[in-house]
Order: structure tokens, then sequence, then C-alpha cells
């Protein structure tokens, strides 16, 4: 034991040492090469200021609507019980899952008619008012259950102590806002960052208004010829520059969150709500539920019915995305899994240089990774550009710190004396991974595997800037479709993505229903 206890240490920081030199090759080096290319140039397109002036306040508008509705929704659905407050629950998961760009081609459908774009609210949704609207059921569910983590944490003793001495209303209605502005600060901060690194709503409905958009001024830059990286460079150092500054304001919040806490805190009881704030909430769920999910979906549906006026383009684009979202989500998921170990074998060091980089890569938006990509790999030196490689590379890189947030509960819930004891036992490697690991892993592995391979296979600005020649993904296929006002093809597409994704979630339920289920013992 004195001897394996070395050499596992060494073999994790050997591991440790591989992960980070991946990281530095695919995550650092691109991002450097791309911010410093002003510098090295010397110029570059320095404009565009009107795309980052209508962008900030498109953003800070949206928080100011999103923030206090998602601060409302947090803490009806971590105080009330009901089927009011699981309704909203899946409504907020169901804004939260649904591609903005899906979003947007469903009312864009709507609007697509010339009586109704004719009229006051067409002309109203062709224009800020409807990027605002977007926008606004976009960024509430991060508003939301950013807003529900920090009141997860809060304390009830507040709400009984004004209960048993008998607080007037107002004055409760005064405590509570007070305890509830950080969560609402925190989630202002989100939906700004969010709502300024959006690339789908600025792709279909900012180009259809042409409204000046930052995050589609960068992907101009880079598909333009020739290419103006040095501009693009400019434009991210700017998204970059708003996600630290409300970044570091969501951090601030967060600590001033948790100076109330203590250790002998109690989250509040789930109560039924009276019935007017029930009803109250019933009628906010079902608006955004129509508004986000209910109404772009039937037009989609209608819209799919119509004939086409030509053959379908882009046929292989769902099962090629659903390809690309399997291996991706496998690859996201081996990268997390193989964190975790990491952080469990106890390479302090190398792990905590991981954490950074992962920390890092959540604030950087998946529009900034890939044009740096373009740049660090479009040479001799790495001709990685082109290829699908570097598209499941960056892929991989965009959502693995999604995977390992999924996966980490359940890896820390695996007793390692589990696996100690069936060691001792004399269990083999295989037998220990499949029958025990295995088995313990499989329902939060297949979520995980889940929510990943969906987000990649309806990706938008990964794949906008890294697909090569002849292998279109879904999201750009759509967004192309709907540029060109072609809604009956984009409609299909759209629905057969979701078909094909709701087969392979219901093919992998059957196999964990059937891989977990008890084994009979058979008598001997």
């Amino acid at each position: 034991m004195r001897n394996r206890l070395p050499m596992r240490v060494g073999a994790a920081g050997l591991r440790a040492a591989i992960m980070a030199g991946l990281i530095a090759t695919f995550f650092v080096y691109p991002l450097l090469r791309l911010l410093v290319m002003p510098f090295l140039s010397g110029h570059g397109a320095a404009g565009d200021w009107p795309a980052f002036a209508v962008s900030l306040l498109l953003s800070v508008g949206t928080a100011i609507v999103a923030a206090p509705l998602g601060a409302l929704f947090a803490l009806f659905t971590t105080t009330a019980a009901g089927p009011v407050a699981r309704a909203a629950t899946l409504t907020l998961w169901g804004l939260f899952l649904t591609p903005s760009y899906m979003l947007t081609t469903g009312w864009m459908i709507i609007f697509s008619g010339h009586a109704l774009r004719a009229t006051l609210a067409g002309q109203a949704f062709f224009g800020v008012g409807g990027l605002l609207m977007l926008y606004v059921v976009k960024a509430l569910p991060f508003s939301a259950l950013v807003a529900r983590a920090t009141l997860a944490a809060a304390d009830s003793a507040p709400a009984e102590a004004a209960a048993i001495h008998g607080v007037p209303f107002i004055p409760r209605v005064r405590i509570g806002l007070r305890l509830l502005a950080p969560a609402m600060a925190v989630g202002f901060a989100i939906a700004v960052i969010e709502t300024m690194q959006e690339f789908g709503i600025p792709a279909t409905l900012g180009v259809t208004s042409h409204v000046p958009i930052l995050t589609y001024a960068i992907y101009q830059h880079l598909a333009e010829t020739p290419t103006d990286f040095a501009g693009a460079s400019i434009l991210c150092w700017r998204l970059i520059a708003v996600a630290a500054v409300f970044g570091g304001l969501a951090m601030a919040c967060r600590r001033q969150g948790a100076a109330i806490q203590h250790g002998r805190m109690r989250p509040p009881a789930r109560q039924r709500p009276a019935r007017r704030r029930e009803l109250a909430f019933a009628a906010l769920t079902c608006l955004f539920a129509l508004v986000g999910i209910v109404i772009p979906v039937a037009a989609l549906f209608v819209r799919a019915l119509q004939p086409l006026t030509a053959s379908m383009p882009h046929p292989g684009a769902v099962l090629r995305s659903l390809g690309f979202g399997m291996v991706g989500a496998t690859m996201s998921l081996g990268v997390a899994v193989l964190i975790l170990r990491l952080r469990a074998a106890g390479a302090r060091r190398m792990t905590a240089v991981l954490d950074v980089a992962l920390v890092a890569n959540m604030a950087v938006p998946g529009l900034v990774l890939a044009a740096s990509y373009i740049v660090a790999f479009n040479n001799d030196l790495l001709p990685l550009y082109g290829t699908r490689l570097l598209l499941l590379i960056g892929y991989t890189a965009g959502m693995a710190p999604l995977a390992l947030r999924m996966m980490q509960g359940a890896l820390d819930d695996l007793d390692p004396n589990l696996v100690a004891a069936a060691r001792l036992h004399g269990l083999p490697r295989l037998t220990r991974l499949v029958d025990i690991e295995g088995m313990l892993l499989i329902r939060p592995f297949t979520y995980a595997y889940l929510l990943v391979a969906a987000a990649i296979m309806f990706e938008l600005p990964v794949s906008e800037l890294l697909y090569p020649p002849g292998a279109t993904p879904l999201g750009v296929a759509i967004v192309t479709l709907d540029q060109m006002s072609d809604y009956a093809a984009s409609a299909r597409l759209a629905l057969f993505g979701l078909g094909a994704m709701a087969g392979l979630a219901l093919l992998l339920a059957a196999g964990v229903a059937l891989l977990a289920a008890p084994r009979r013992l058979r008598p001997a």
C-alpha cells in the first residue's frame, strides 16, 4: 500500500498535467492569439460603436424587466407548494432549453404575413420591441435559476419572527425586498451578460430588422472578405469587458447575500399560497409558457405542414448534428469525469489551475472562443480549421463546464470505500466499473449526456464559425433558411431536430430502465 499511494499520486499528477496542456492548447493559446491582434496590428475597425451601444442598452433594459420577474419566480418556486409552483418550474426549464433561434423563427412565421406585418404589433416586432421581448423571454430563466440558488440558502427566521410579532404587511414587504435584493442584483448581472452574449436572436430577427447587434457584428467581421480579425478582436474585448464588469457585480452581490447566512439557518418550509397569489402566478406562468414555448412551437407545426416550393434543403443536417451532439457529449463528459477524478486523487495544484481555466471558460462566449480558433488553427503549424475535429473540440471546450457541474454532485456522493471494499473482496476492475460505479452513476450520467447532447445539437455560434464545408449543422441550416424567408423548410428542420432528440431521449431512457432494473437471482 505504501508503494501504491505515490504511484497513484504520480499518475494523477501526470493526467492533470496532460489535461492542463490540452486546456492551454485549446483555450488559453487561442484566446491570447485573438485578443493580442489589435496591439500587434496597430489598427482595426475601432467603430461599430452603434452596435455596442444598442446591445448594451437592450441588455440593461432586458435585465431591468427580467431580474425582478426572475426573483419573483425564484421566490415562488422555492417557497410555494402545489401544481402552479411545479408548472412554473417546468416553464422556466422549458424556456431555458428552447433554442433562441427556434423561438425567434416561430414568432417570425406569425408576423411574416403581410396583414400582420403591416400592423402596429408587426412593426414593433420587427424592431427593437421584438428584440426586447425575445431577450426578456430568454433571460428570465437565467435570472430565476440564479436567484433561486441564492434563495435556496435563505433562512426562515425573519419570516417566522415577523409572523410571531404580527408585523403589518407593508413592513414585511419592505423586509422581504431587502432580503431579496442580493438575488435580484445577481439576476440582473446574469441577465445583462447572457443578453450581451446572445447570438441566435441577432442572427435571425436582428438581421431581418436591420438592428445592429454586437455579437452579429463580430460574426460579420469574421465572415467578410478579407477577414477583419483585428476588428473582431476589438469587439470581443468590448464583449469580455461587459462580462467582466457585470460578473464582478454578481460576485459582490453573492458575497453580500452570504453575509446574512449562518450555521443554524433553516430553509423556509413550502406552503400552499393564498388563492389570489396562486392565480396571479398561474397567469404569469401561462403568459411566459405561451410566449416562449406554446405559440412558437405551434407556429412551427402549422408552417411545417405547408408544401415546400422546392426539395428539402440540408436533408442531412438533423442526423449530422445529432451525431455531433452524441460525440461531443461523450467528449465533454469524459473531460468532466477526468477532472473530477483528478480532484479526488489529490493533485491539488494542477486541479486548481484547471478550476480557474474552467471558470474563465464559462465567462467566455462561444462566439469569442470560435473566433479564437479561426485565428489559432488556420495555419501550417496547426491546420485544424475547416475540419470536423476542430468543430468537436469547440463543442467540447464550450460544454465541458456544464458537464462538470452536472456530474460533480453524483461523483461526490460516490463513496470511495465502496470501491475499496469491492477491491478487497477481489472483484475485477471491469466488474467494479460496470456493476458498482456504473449502476450508481448511470442515471445522472444519462441526464447530463442528454442535456449536453441537446445543447450541442442546437448550438449556433460555434457551429456558424467552425463548421467544415459540406457539413452544415442544424442550427446553421435553420438560421440560413430564416434569413432567406424559407420558413416552411426551417420549421420542418426544427421539428425534425426536436423529434430526433426526443427519440434519443426515449431510447436512452429505455436502455437505462433495462440496465438499472434489479436482477432476479436464479435458484441454485
